[in-house]
């Protein structure tokens, strides 16, 4: 009883304890955001200035009619978006974006865990996932289409072709990267190649597998848009081209807006997912 009642006794003071962390965690998230703020806005003053926006306060440096003003640009975005189109096309990037990301994740982290336990079929085939890993994503986008065609399967497929070799070179090095001390204590306390894999092997691997997201999220989209850009019927890319072609700069720049906006919320999105899952390590190893 005097346990018990000595550990319910030290709950307020972790509790309290806390609330200071919590406090200047958050005073750091607000001050992060607002210097982002104004380096996103010092960005688009910058360029809004100097392709003759703001009334022309000062002579172009540059011609506002192949480098629009990003007030141009996001007004056409806006009548784009008010047409109807802009929704359908960001659905069938996105859908092709987010279709690839998956399922290059999953055959990654798969054939990485795979060739990472299994070294000596790894050393076999590493050349073979190297060479088809230098493939210009670009050249082989029409390869694609004469295979597949102009429907959304050539686009998911140039996207998981994008991040499968991101994440299973992430995670192949992440598996034989795993300290080996680590591996003979479990093997010495009597662990089964199980516990191995659970308590040293993955926990060592989430890591790499993270920082693989991070990127393939990145370029699930890129392989997406660059399969629609190459040929598609629509979608953001497929619209891109249609605009650049009618030297339409100001839906070309408004489309590139709209896509780093994305790509910046979806490597937030991962990073929070991150931080979530890898809340038991360090802090200092997590920001």
């Amino acid at each position: 009883m005097a346990d018990a009642a000595g550990r319910l006794s030290v709950r307020p003071d972790r509790v309290g304890a806390g609330a200071p962390e919590a406090a200047r965690r958050r005073r750091a998230g607000l001050s992060l955001a607002f210097k982002r703020g104004l380096a996103i806005a010092a960005l688009f003053g910058g360029w809004e200035l100097l392709t003759g926006g703001f009334g022309g306060v000062i002579r172009p440096a540059v011609n506002p009619a192949l480098f629009p003003p990003p007030s141009l640009a996001i007004a056409d975005l806006v009548a784009y978006a008010r047409s109807g189109l802009l929704l359908t096309d960001m659905t069938i990037t996105l859908g092709a974006a987010f279709a690839g990301l998956f399922l290059g994740t999953v055959g990654g982290l798969l054939l990485g865990l795979l060739l990472g336990y299994w070294r000596s079929v790894a050393d076999v085939v590493e050349p073979i996932l190297v060479a088809f890993n230098s493939l210009p994503r670009v050249a082989l986008a029409p390869v694609l289409i004469i295979w597949l065609g102009l429907g959304i399967s050539s686009k998911i497929f140039l996207s998981l072709f994008t991040v499968f070799f991101i994440v299973f070179f992430n995670t192949y090095l992440g598996v034989r990267s795993v300290d080996p001390d680590l591996v003979k204590a479990i093997k010495v306390m009597g662990g089964t190649r199980g516990q191995i894999a659970r308590m040293v092997v993955m926990p060592s691997v989430f890591s790499w597998i993270f920082a693989a997201l991070r990127t393939s999220v990145s370029f699930a989209l890129t392989g997406a848009v660059v399969g629609e850009f190459v040929g598609s019927t629509a979608g953001l890319g497929y619209r891109m081209n249609i605009a650049s072609g009618l030297l339409n700069t100001p839906r070309v720049f408004g489309i590139l807006l709209l896509l780093m906006v994305i790509g910046v919320i979806l490597v937030e999105l991962a990073k929070r997912v991150e931080l979530r899952l890898l809340r038991w390590r360090p802090p200092t190893l997590l920001q």
